[in-house]
């Protein structure tokens, strides 16, 4: 029974990743360059940093399931940075490259910064 209640906590939490996804994407519109998703996979990577360094030395939960790996999961979107990279690539080659520079640069420096928020409070450092 505990297998069904994480695949649960993982699709609740990425179907709700997911809706909010799609909010953001409308919102931001289209562009020249995929700012959408760039901010998602920017906060997302900031997200599970927190998420991470919160339950480091807790139990790991039905919580922790449903919004490391579903709502995270669902919120960031690699499928979709790759099919934006190989658009970029047909118009400018500049533009795919400082798109792959800034998810990859900026994502590790939001996951970092997430996971170094909770260490801190324990009194670590990274």
């Amino acid at each position: 029974m505990d297998w069904f209640k994480s695949f649960f906590a993982v699709g609740f939490g990425g179907a709700a990743g997911a809706i909010l996804r799609y909010c953001v994407i409308l919102t931001a519109g289209h562009s020249f360059f995929p700012f959408g998703t760039l901010l998602i996979n920017i906060v997302g990577s900031f997200l599970l940093g927190m998420i991470n360094g919160y339950f480091a030395l807790k139990k790991k939960s039905l919580v922790f399931l449903a919004l490391g790996s579903g709502f995270c999961g669902g919120f960031t979107t690699m499928s979709t940075f790759s099919q934006e990279v190989v658009n970029l690539l047909q118009t400018s080659l500049a533009l795919a490259g400082l798109y792959i520079g800034a998810t990859l640069f900026c994502g590790l420096v939001a996951g970092f910064f997430g996971l170094g928020l909770f260490n801190r409070r324990r009194g670590e450092s990274l």
